[in-house]
């Protein structure tokens, strides 16, 4: 039986303290957005792109009029980029927008997010801290690479499942390999001798943009996340097991951005 008062499972409701806290944490985004010369955009709830971004099973699909395929908005980024580029033609590269995606069957994620074009990623882990530090919240910021994991397996024919539970007894028969698994700090970066050269230039990568964040780093070379466009550098701020913001670098259509969600209903119920 369905009662007038139920709501979906995956549903949102805010009222009282909620609502007041998901109406200031998104004013103070905004603000910071517009004092960072981002330009404001909300894009259709209906889509037809957004294989691009999710896989099909996570979509909730309809049909337009002439009964072709479209899906709810289960992802923000690629058609920002996408409507900014081919519909607005906008000289702009610094978009922000607040707005929920959905995901099948009844899942509504409340996110408040931003993509730069062209841009470098340490520019949007700055910003992305200045946002928690508004908010006054200390998450843990963990860096990693998503190359790095695809080249290991391709290295050592270990599959993904097992790099992911990183297996004690087949890390421990590759030294390069056991001694990645325990990089953490940038201190552990200054020797990077042991590791094949292809390893070694992805490790860089995230030393280089670690030296230009002035604030503490986790780094995770081996942890492992499914994303349909981010294609490098990626990152997390989480408290616990709760998980603030993700970010990225990837490329649509030919063109380089990087971007990054904050995760509205987390940070309220860090709040809370």
């Amino acid at each position: 039986m369905i009662y007038s008062h139920d709501i979906p499972k995956g549903g949102k409701l805010y009222f009282g303290k909620s609502a007041k806290l998901k109406r200031e944490i998104e004013s103070v985004s905004a603000e910071v957005f517009e004092n960072n010369d981002f330009d404001e955009i909300v894009t259709p709830y209906f889509s037809y792109h957004q294989l691009e971004a999710l896989k099909s099973k996570d979509l909730i699909k309809l049909n337009d009029t002439h009964n072709r395929d479209l899906t709810l908005r289960g992802d923000s980024s690629i058609d920002v980029i996408r409507l900014v580029s081919k519909r607005l033609k906008s000289d702009s590269k610094k978009w922000f927008y607040i707005q929920p995606v959905f995901r099948y069957p009844s899942i509504e994620i409340h996110q408040i997010g931003a993509e730069i074009l062209e841009g470098d990623l340490s520019e949007a882990i700055k910003l992305n801290k200045l946002l928690m530090d508004k908010l006054n919240l200390k998450p843990t910021i963990q860096i990693s690479n998503i190359n790095i994991i695809q080249i290991v397996k391709k290295l050592t024919n270990l599959s993904i499942e097992e790099l992911k539970k990183e297996n004690l007894e087949a890390f421990s028969k590759i030294d390069w390999l056991k001694k990645l698994s325990y990089i953490h700090s940038k201190k552990d970066l200054e020797d990077l001798s042991i590791y094949p050269d292809e390893i070694k230039n992805e490790l860089l990568r995230i030393k280089n943009l670690i030296d230009k964040l002035n604030f503490d780093i986790v780094i995770a070379p081996l942890f492992y996340a499914e994303f349909n466009y981010y294609n490098g550098l990626f990152y997390r701020f989480f408290i616990k097991n709760s998980l603030l913001s993700m970010g990225g670098e990837y490329e649509f259509q030919n063109l380089k951005a990087v971007g990054f969600s904050l995760y509205t209903d987390n940070i309220i119920e860090n709040k809370i």
